[in-house]
């Protein structure tokens, strides 16, 4: 099992503002946008950005990370021999597989597998 990527998370009421601002920012387009269920997601760089209403970012507000892995069943291995708790997954979602673990120490965070075709970052699906 092996970390791709990183991306760290800003949670915002809208999308466009906050892609226009980070890629002025970080001199970097934005990629990777889509919906999940009323959310819309993107990344700029290393920032995935999840835009929605408060009452459907909520869920996710505690999910300080989310990392890009080659194989996510290694990766629910891996957190069994540290002592993390999977809280949700894995599931099917649009870029791939993912989970949700609690790490020992509390961090909460995101596992994605993406499935074949989809991008860890950059400017692809952009």
């Amino acid at each position: 099992m092996k970390v791709l990527a990183t991306f760290a998370r800003l949670y915002v009421a809208e999308l466009d503002p906050a892609l226009d601002m980070l890629a002025s920012l970080l001199d970097e387009r934005p990629a990777n946008r889509f919906s999940y269920g009323e959310l819309e997601l993107a990344t700029v760089g290393s920032v995935l950005v999840i835009a929605g209403p408060d009452e459907a970012l909520r869920p996710y507000r505690d999910t300080q990370a989310t990392m890009i892995v080659d194989d996510l069943d290694g990766v629910i291995a891996f957190l069994a021999e540290h002592g993390a708790a999977v809280v949700d997954g894995p599931a099917d979602v649009p870029t791939g597989r993912n989970l949700t673990a609690r790490h020992a120490d509390g961090a909460v965070v995101e596992y994605v597998q993406l499935a074949a075709g989809a991008a860890a970052g950059g400017t692809d699906n952009g």
